[in-house]
């Protein structure tokens, strides 16, 4: 994990939460959430379990880090992307977001992810609010920042948020639920430039 991201402790301190963090996703993506334990994390982060329990209060708020701290990685790099980005067409603007988000997002950890959370967020109702305001929330803003050079302010956002659901698609939903989809990519194809094409229009 980038340490960057942890303000307020000192560069040694950070080293031991990005390496928490690392651990907890390779033990919570294997194991689930009900399987991992703080043991598991704390040796697969080359730290002792009182560390991780100083970084994290329980097996819940670390969980709830990681889940924060992947969505971070998502939209650290879209934003650097869009960054990029100077007075492109909003056609061409909106489907590089598409790709971006598509390809990040079925990755196997990310997969793995929306699966923990899913399987988790009744019990633990703070993971949805720290996935849709770290995650969705942000990438919709992605979209409407683009689409606000054609729309206003209102309709952006409306539009925004309909493109992000016709990005993912039943592509994203028989992935998510661990169905094989072959030609992944030719599958978001005409996903992502149905979105566009909607968004626009």
């Amino acid at each position: 994990m980038d340490t960057s991201s942890f303000p307020g402790l000192s560069p040694l301190q950070c080293r031991k939460r990005s390496a928490i963090l690392d651990g907890a996703k390779a033990v919570f993506l294997r194991e689930g959430f009900g399987l991992a334990t703080m043991d598991d994390v704390a040796a697969a982060a080359g730290v002792g379990k009182q560390t991780v329990y100083r970084h994290f209060k329980s097996k819940e708020a670390l969980f709830v880090g990681l889940v924060s701290a992947m969505c971070a990685q998502v939209g650290a790099l879209l934003a650097s992307a869009q960054g990029e980005q100077t007075d492109g067409a909003p056609e061409v603007e909106l489907r590089e977001l598409g790709w971006l988000l598509a390809r990040s997002l079925i990755t196997p950890d990310y997969l793995r992810l929306y699966r923990a959370i899913v399987a988790e967020a009744e019990r633990l109702p703070e993971l949805g609010q720290v996935f849709y305001e770290n995650g969705a929330k942000v990438v919709r803003a992605f979209a409407a920042k683009i689409l606000r050079k054609r729309f206003d302010e209102s309709t952006a956002a409306l539009r925004a948020a309909t493109f992000v659901q016709l990005v993912l698609g039943d592509a994203y939903l028989e992935l998510s639920i661990g169905f094989a989809v072959p030609n992944v990519e030719a599958r978001f194809a005409p996903q992502i430039d149905e979105a566009v094409a909607v968004a626009l229009r």
